[in-house]
């Protein structure tokens, strides 16, 4: 449990009200746009938009520590393998992307695995 509250970004880039600003993580909520660049942790779930050759490890969620490229132009069925998605507490290890958070909290996939345990 200790690992995922070091996963939890504090801060966050965000689009509101027309401009660019941050905000802490906690404060987001589903339909904020976000931008995330090399070295940062997903700060919720996210559907990318735009991204520009990134690249996140997953291994907080999968235990595997290969890096996953991201391409806002794919997806699947199966949204835990889309490439246009990026998981809250991930990191980007290359990389810059924008996307639009969808889940927050409890509710993205890693807060539903801390509630298990």
């Amino acid at each position: 449990m200790a690992d995922f509250a070091n996963s939890i970004p504090p801060k966050a880039l965000a689009w509101r009200n027309g401009s660019k600003s941050e905000v802490n993580a906690e404060n987001l909520v589903p339909g904020d746009i976000v931008e995330i660049s090399f070295g940062n942790r997903i700060p919720a779930d996210i559907i990318l938009v735009a991204a520009s050759e990134m690249k996140v490890n997953n291994s907080s969620l999968t235990g595997e520590s290969k890096e996953m490229l991201r391409n806002p132009d794919k997806n699947s069925k199966n949204i835990y393998e889309s490439p246009n998605v990026a998981f809250f507490g991930t990191e980007c290890v290359n990389g810059t992307g924008v996307g639009i958070v969808f889940k927050t909290g409890d509710n993205t996939v890693i807060g539903q695995i801390a509630n298990l345990a």
